[in-house]
């Protein structure tokens, strides 16, 4: 699952477990970002080799996770009266990934960024197919292939 927070992120391929300089948004933001590049190479991959692979970047948009536990306290008590309004439930989340894989509609179309289970322009740093080789690459080297 992907989210909006893609947009702010940086891949520091020399340090993708952010030692240097960590901060939990850079690191959600980096880790997202990376998503979405990895899907868009794995996708021309898959289409490169003639196989019948479809991969694309899912954000179910905001929705009511452990993820806000951690939040400072005046912005937790802040958050709950919002998410009940503004937030999807984690079942809610999950369909719009479940329509992703599963809608006739969608059957054959690969390599988009999803959001709210509609295609929308991902940041402009995720198109970078220098980066997305080169992020696939270190990928693989850091599982050993």
């Amino acid at each position: 699952m992907s989210s909006a927070t893609h947009y702010a992120g940086v891949v520091q391929l020399d340090d993708l477990n952010r030692r240097i300089c960590y901060s939990s948004h850079g690191a959600y933001s980096q880790s997202k970002l990376a998503l979405v590049l990895f899907t868009y190479y794995l996708q021309e991959q898959m289409m490169a080799g003639g196989l019948p692979v479809i991969a694309n970047a899912v954000d179910p948009g905001m929705v009511d996770t452990a993820l806000y536990d951690n939040l400072w306290s005046l912005a937790q008590a802040m958050k709950k009266p919002v998410a009940k309004i503004l937030f999807r439930t984690p079942a809610e989340g999950a369909s719009i990934a479940v329509y992703a894989a599963a809608a006739s509609e969608m059957e054959g179309v690969g390599g988009c960024y999803l959001y709210n289970g509609e295609k929308r322009q991902s940041s402009p740093l995720s198109y970078d197919s220098e980066l997305q080789a080169e992020l696939w690459k270190k990928s693989c080297e850091l599982v050993g292939l």
